[in-house]
């Protein structure tokens, strides 16, 4: 029999895709606890815009009061030349009328810590600075060794780590065998403290196989995303970031290097490769993966954090329709999220080239398109490419 009296369920990873699951779960009468690699919650990542699917779920778990009053104050998108000058500006807006009001920016990190609020007021155990040793699924139960030491045994396990899951690693095998990279990577960091002259804009300046993102979080503190188009260098060591930035960005246009040259070398950055998790299956006997250690869009899709909340909403629900069988909740829950995620992937490479321009594509014309398909008449069909609807919306 699959459905088992045991509630207790590990999640392994405290990032959106793991807490929001854990909170869905506690709310349905499982004992989920966390554990995450971090020593704490993280504080580097980028910005988001919010809305469609994330913005459904947030709103079934009631945090839309939390994500009103977490946003930041940005009122426009800015496209400028390389001396800084304006060239197309969308209005924030346009875009909230759109959607019906329901968009707001705020940081990756500061939703994390929402749902981790939330968690912590649920009861749900969270255990920082540590992560799994090794796994083994007996059948009835999960037996989990830590790398801090000690051994626990869990009714089911989830992988939630992000694109560099462990639990991953030790049941379906190494990183190499499921990743797809695209050709680009990331970087993003904040300063409490600039002197440049942003207002409340989000602006993009972009060269080719170069852009920059910078996004104004009030007063006189920034966001920045570094994007850029790179050949596979791997992993890239926290000491690394910064200068392989600055030479990447060498000669670049506006603040691109002075926001380099302004940033501490001690302080942390997030940098990654844009990379896909492609998978065969999704989970293996009573271990599942979520979010991005299984169906990474990529950051440049703008939906990795809607569909991580997404999976968790379904699994939760599934997990509860079938009685604690996990086998038939693992099965509806892929069943559904899976032709979504295959066709998000798809999308995203077409996404990832409009975030990056080519030597070819950095012409009039770019900017030409740039200025219709950001136009305040066609801003709502802009929005559907992005994926406005929630994919929630035909799930029964």
């Amino acid at each position: 029999m699959s459905a088992t009296s045991d509630r207790t369920v590990l999640i392994s990873g405290g990032g959106i895709a793991g807490l929001t699951l854990a909170i869905l779960l506690k709310e349905r009468g499982w004992d989920p606890s966390i554990v995450e690699r971090e020593p704490t919650m993280r504080s580097e990542g980028y910005v988001i815009d919010f809305f469609g699917t994330g913005w459904d779920v947030a709103e079934r778990m009631g945090l839309i009061g939390e994500l009103r009053k977490t946003a930041y104050p940005i009122d426009a998108l800015t496209y400028v030349d390389r001396n800084g000058n304006p060239y197309h500006t969308i209005p924030v807006a346009s875009v909230k009328k759109a959607l019906d009001g329901k968009y707001v920016y705020l940081r990756r990190s500061d939703l994390e810590r929402i749902l981790f609020e939330r968690a912590r007021s649920a009861g749900v155990t969270i255990r920082f600075g540590t992560t799994i040793a090794s796994l083994a699924d007996n059948g009835t139960h999960v037996a989990v060794n830590f790398a801090d030491g000690g051994m626990q045994s869990f009714a089911i396990v989830f992988g939630a780590g992000g694109v560099h899951s462990r639990v991953r690693e030790l049941m379906f095998g190494p990183e190499s065998r499921f990743d797809r990279f695209l050709g680009y990577y990331v970087a993003a960091f904040h300063l409490d403290h600039h002197h440049y002259k942003l207002g409340t804009s989000l602006a993009i300046c972009e060269e080719p196989d170069r852009s920059l993102w910078v996004y104004s979080l009030g007063g006189t503190a920034l966001s920045a995303l570094y994007i850029f188009r790179y050949h596979d260098i791997g992993h890239v060591p926290p000491k690394d970031r910064l200068p392989l930035l600055k030479k990447v960005y060498r000669g670049a246009g506006w603040v691109a290097e002075r926001i380099l040259a302004d940033y501490p070398a001690s302080e942390p950055i997030y940098f990654d490769s844009v990379t896909q998790i492609v998978m065969p299956s999704w989970s293996k006997g009573r271990v599942a993966l979520l979010g991005d250690a299984c169906a990474c869009l990529t950051l440049l899709a703008g939906q990795g954090s809607h569909l991580a909340m997404a999976g968790a909403y379904v699994i939760a629900t599934e997990l509860k329709r079938h009685g604690g069988d996990h086998k038939a909740a693992f099965a509806a829950y892929e069943k559904f999220m899976r032709p979504v995620t295959v066709r998000k992937q798809r999308d995203a490479v077409r996404i990832a080239r409009f975030f990056v321009p080519s030597n070819r594509s950095v012409t009039p014309l770019r900017r030409f398109a740039v200025r219709v398909f950001f136009s305040r008449i066609l801003v709502g069909v802009a929005l559907k490419f992005f994926g406005v609807k929630s994919v929630l919306a035909r799930y029964v």
